[in-house]
């Protein structure tokens, strides 16, 4: 089941159009079918894009990437205790909203290039395909713009803890996912429905999700 709540945060004008996020949409939604189709060479090269573009990663994006996440930790609690794992927590631009909430927050992404600028959490460099976190830890799997790796989200999440995802640029978003596909990937990887709340707000869109 997915409910969709009105948006409240006014999208402005300006949208940025990302080259080449179709692409991107498509490697997503592979990667949440399909895990297995993940390898080395794939995350090296991944890891080398966003080590080169960590340098200005804040500037460029650091505008519009909150509200939506903002607005998703803001209408779905309340939330139960944490820690929390962030997936692709980049350069920490989101690490402190996600801190307001579960104040320890294991921070994880695959480039060192993004960790060596982050300020806040708990900074891991890992593969979201293989977390190095024990299974059932997490009160809650935060994903802003990051890929799905379905079993391992559900591996660590604590029994009714939520997915928190998010596509800042919405459909327009390199890592979009529908809500749809999120979910159907997590009902695979664990063996049992989850139903979802998803909403809109400033570019982008947002859904929590959590098991049946």
């Amino acid at each position: 089941m997915i409910e969709t709540l009105p948006r409240v945060v006014a999208a402005p004008p300006g949208k940025p159009v990302r080259e080449g996020a179709a692409d991107g949409q498509a490697r997503a939604r592979r990667l949440a079918q399909r895990p297995e189709s993940w390898d080395r060479d794939e995350a090296a090269g991944m890891a080398a894009r966003f080590d080169a573009a960590a340098a200005d990663w804040e500037s460029d994006r650091g505008g519009y990437r909150r509200p939506p996440l903002a607005d998703a930790l803001a209408r779905d609690g309340p939330f139960g205790p944490g820690p929390a794992a962030e997936i692709a927590s980049g350069t920490g631009l989101l690490t402190s909203l996600i801190q307001d909430v579960w104040p320890a927050v294991v921070a994880v992404d695959l480039s060192p290039g993004m960790l060596a600028r982050a300020r806040a959490g708990a900074r891991v460099r890992a593969d979201a395909s293989r977390l190095p976190l024990a299974a059932g830890c997490a009160g809650a799997v935060v994903i802003c713009d990051g890929p799905l790796f379905a079993a391992e989200v559900t591996r660590v999440l604590a029994p009714g803890a939520p997915l928190v995802w998010s596509n800042a640029l919405g459909r327009g978003a390199p890592f979009y996912l529908a809500t749809e596909l999120v979910t159907e990937a997590l009902a695979a990887a664990s063996g049992r429905p989850w139903r979802a709340v998803q909403s809109e707000a400033h570019w982008g869109r947002w859904a929590v999700l959590r098991p049946v």
